[in-house]
């Protein structure tokens, strides 16, 4: 046996407790807890945001290091920022802007893109335009044939998605276009896809819904002579435009600013594009 291969007594206990200790190590390093970077961030808020956005938003900023986000609460913009200030979510979705009440309890929030609300009618419908007074007029029962804003001689057939209070998109509406009156008997779907296919169908149905980009089987409205585009909702040049935002309770550390800074980055404002106008111009 070489000298290189002898161990004495001492040398051999020295191994065996280094060995002994990396495989303690190596058990708890298997048993330790999640760290903090990968404790999802809970969102609560609005649909418009939720169901559009969130779920891309998470899996680009998983693939850079980031925990994912849950959007666990679709409550409405309302009760998604309540959610936030009772600290049972981390992170609130608006799909308005922030009313003074809420402003006053001094949160963080940033607004993440825009959106607008449309004028849908079937393609055969041969309006080119209405007015807010007229959209008004339509929705809290006023007129009611097309005749009567310079269209056919047909009733009009109302059509919403559900109006529960709370929901920032119909709230935006309630306020921008009914001014507080209330609405009319409509015809309700659950989700918007189902009020276009039905707008698709039905030729003198009308409503009023997000702007999809290239949505197929119905028309837009221009409203107030101005037309739904990116430059002219920016701007907020078209009437119906409206921010989307998200908030936190305070200014944002540790994964919640690395998230909002991924949302607000060239890759997560192309996410926001697909579906939304980003708030800069893609380059």
């Amino acid at each position: 046996m070489s000298v290189s291969t002898l161990q004495t007594p001492g040398a051999r206990l020295r191994a065996s407790s280094r060995a002994w200790m990396l495989g303690v190590a190596l058990l708890l390093g298997g048993c330790q807890r999640p760290t903090a970077a990968s404790t999802p961030l809970v969102y609560a808020g609005s649909g418009s945001i939720g169901y559009t956005l969130l779920a891309p938003l998470s899996e680009g900023f998983v693939r850079r290091g980031g925990p994912p986000v849950e959007a666990k609460h679709y409550v409405g913009s309302a009760e998604g920022f309540k959610f936030l200030m009772e600290e049972r979510a981390d992170l609130s979705g608006l799909a308005r802007s922030l009313k003074s009440t809420e402003k006053a309890r001094n949160p963080y929030y940033v607004i993440i893109g825009y959106a607008a609300l449309a004028v849908y009618v079937h393609p055969d419908n041969p309006l080119p335009a209405l007015s807010r007074a007229q959209l008004k007029a339509f929705f809290t029962g006023q007129v009611k044939n097309w005749k009567d804003v310079g269209g056919p001689d047909a009733p009009v057939e109302l059509v919403t998605v559900e109006l529960s209070t709370g929901s920032g998109t119909a709230d935006f509406f309630r306020e921008a276009v009914l001014e507080g009156a209330p609405f009319a008997p409509t015809r309700v779907f659950k989700h918007p896809r189902d009020v276009l296919a039905y707008l698709a169908s039905h030729p003198h149905a009308l409503s009023w819904g997000t702007l999809v980009p290239d949505v197929q089987g119905v028309r837009l409205l221009a409203l107030d002579g101005v037309v739904p585009a990116p430059e002219t909702i920016r701007t907020a040049e078209y009437p119906l435009s409206r921010p989307l935002v998200l908030a936190t309770r305070r200014v944002p550390e540790g994964p919640l600013k690395d998230f909002l800074d991924y949302v607000m980055s060239p890759e997560g404002q192309a996410i926001i594009a697909r579906s939304f106008i980003p708030v800069r111009e893609a380059r």
